[in-house]
């Protein structure tokens, strides 16, 4: 088949774990010998314009911004307009969409208006919306959303509605996704096929020893590492983790709390470390590359997925499982559909600074203590977390839509 496929980023231009799916369905289906083709956004002058990458070929279209009016207006011009050219050009077969206001531009596209559109829906985007901004404004005091953002929520959610609704399947990674969309857009529901996400078992190994990966990133070896990788954003749960951490410490325990990412609330987290004199107890990593990701999952006792809101999936749970490092995590989204099959003591009671705190410390005394704990994690992820799968899906879905 001849496939399109339109995301407003991927991997390796942008890391992340929806990004990361976009790069791995693509690679999959052109495997298998589909003709792949990926629009997506240009993000820095060394990406080109046209270039192919793991067997696809990715079209790059430029924005006037990276964000707000000026983003949503050229993203909305920039697709349609790259969209026909390559339907001209290739004559699609199949679309599939990963991003909101991508998938808004592919749906003005005059060309592929009779080509049958898969939607893979990795989150609603009013919702996030809405959860950071209520989140940032709580932290001043505030409650809910601004007049000035009220609006914007509901313009968002019909965003999302429409591109569901011009979209012939919807392909999401849980059952907690879909209960979202039972929730919000249940005229949709139908429509709904569950492809769990995956993880790269070679890139994601159980190698080297935890004892020779902190030798290689200098980190010590008579403590408990805990490990996360997030955006450090309000929905992630990094400021209840650093509570969390601090308990611990206060208890006797001494754990090292690493946290990787970039995000809004990079200068909080560092104020709140300097004003608890908490550097001994949580460092923050900033960027961590892709390719270091593995040593650091490694170093780690357990990775901590202190989510409050809103989590879809998770790639960074696959990924931490793969490298036989066993994941803590709160009740909140899609984590328990990952977590409690292999151990729901893994779970923590809730997503407050107690509830993690708890769960850490459970952790440390009952589960860490297992001889085959990550030779275990490993075959979970084997068993669990496959690429094939997904691709598999997106496969025949496509061809069953253009057979019809």
């Amino acid at each position: 088949m001849k496939i399109l496929v339109v995301a407003g980023w991927m991997y390796p231009d942008q890391e992340g774990g929806s990004f990361r799916v976009v790069y791995e369905a693509g690679r999959g289906l052109a495997a298998r010998g589909h003709e792949v083709h990926v629009a997506t956004q240009r993000l820095r002058e060394e990406h080109p314009e046209r270039e192919e990458l793991a067997g696809m070929i990715v079209h790059r279209y430029t924005t006037a911004a990276s964000s707000g009016p000026r983003f949503y207006a050229s993203t909305a011009r920039q697709v349609p307009r790259l969209v026909d050219r390559l339907q001209g050009e290739v004559g699609f077969e199949a679309v599939h969409t990963h991003h909101p206001v991508s998938a808004y531009g592919l749906h003005r596209a005059k060309s592929v208006r009779h080509v049958p559109c898969v939607a893979v829906l990795h989150s609603l985007y009013f919702l996030e919306y809405i959860d950071r901004h209520r989140a940032a404004r709580s932290s001043d005091g505030r409650k809910g959303l601004s007049p000035g953002q009220i609006p914007i929520a509901a313009a968002l959610r019909r965003l999302d509605a429409a591109n569901l609704r011009r979209s012939a399947r919807i392909v999401v990674l849980s059952d907690f996704t879909r209960g979202l969309v039972a929730e919000h857009l249940p005229d949709c529901l139908e429509k709904i096929d569950l492809l769990p996400g995956g993880v790269d078992l070679e890139e994601f190994r159980p190698e080297p020893s935890r004892a020779e990966a902190r030798e290689r990133l200098g980190l010590p070896t008579d403590r408990p590492i805990f490990f996360t990788c997030r955006r450090l954003e309000h929905r992630m749960g990094l400021l209840e983790l650093f509570g969390a951490a601090r308990k611990l410490r206060d208890a006797g325990r001494n754990p090292l709390v690493l946290i990787a990412g970039r995000g809004a609330l990079e200068q909080a987290l560092a104020e709140r470390i300097e004003r608890w004199h908490a550097a001994d107890v949580v460092t923050l990593l900033g960027y961590v590359p892709e390719d270091q990701l593995p040593l650091y999952y490694r170093a780690a006792d357990c990775f901590v997925l202190p989510t409050r809101a809103l989590e879809g999936f998770g790639l960074v749970t696959a990924e931490a499982f793969a490298c036989g490092t066993p994941v803590l995590g709160t009740p909140v989204g899609a984590t328990p559909e990952l977590i409690r099959p292999f151990d729901p003591r893994l779970l923590t009671a809730d997503a407050t600074v107690a509830g993690i705190a708890e769960g850490m410390t459970r952790f440390l005394d009952q589960v860490a203590t297992s001889p085959t704990l990550s030779q275990r994690c490993r075959s979970y992820a084997e068993s669990r977390f496959r690429w094939d799968p997904f691709v598999d899906g997106l496969e025949r879905i496509s061809n069953n839509l253009a057979r019809k």
